[in-house]
């Protein structure tokens, strides 16, 4: 059953990620990403290539776009050694992090869930993520994502799925993440 009409998702939504499940499917252990700064949350569709055809005179004779991709991006602030090493998959020995890695190898799953209920969210099951920790005197270590969808093995999985927050008790049969 189609909503009528969606609750405006204002800021402070939760983003949890983790592995990809089988064939791209969103995975089952998503663990929230940490502290957001504010205004840094955005999810757009990025429009795929479009192939044109011109004659001569420049008429255009056949025209082709290609399916676009998600990407969400965000900046999780306060970040410790220890979180950046999980988003790398490194790990910390006696207070230091060797930055033997600077890419995130494995696709990863997103959710991205709207603090009102009634508001969009959307699950991204199969990703590729872009990291980049940063340090600024105004705000300490962060870390910036950028993530983008990619083609799910299984054709039965969607790159993105939007949904409606549902209550707590409703939303007992949804899948994790939400």
């Amino acid at each position: 059953m189609a909503t009528a009409s969606a609750v405006t998702a204002w800021g402070k939504p939760t983003i949890k990620s983790g592995a990809s499940g089988e064939s791209g499917a969103l995975g089952t252990t998503l663990e929230d990403v940490g502290k957001i700064k504010e205004n840094t949350t955005s999810l757009e569709l990025v429009k795929g290539n479009v192939n044109e055809l011109f004659g001569e005179g420049h008429e255009l004779v056949d025209k082709m776009e290609l399916e676009g991709t998600w990407t969400l991006k965000f900046t999780v602030i306060k970040a410790s050694l220890d979180k950046i090493a999980k988003f790398f998959g490194l790990s910390v020995s006696t207070d230091k992090l060797a930055m033997k890695t600077t890419i995130v190898s494995e696709p990863r799953s997103y959710t991205v869930n709207p603090l009102l209920v009634g508001a969009i969210g959307a699950e991204l099951p199969y990703c590729y993520t872009s990291i980049t920790p940063k340090f600024a005197t105004a705000e300490g270590w962060t870390i910036e994502f950028e993530v983008t969808t990619m083609e799910p093995e299984s054709e039965s999985v969607a790159p993105a799925t939007l949904y409606v927050k549902k209550a707590a008790a409703q939303a007992s049969s949804q899948s994790t993440g939400k």
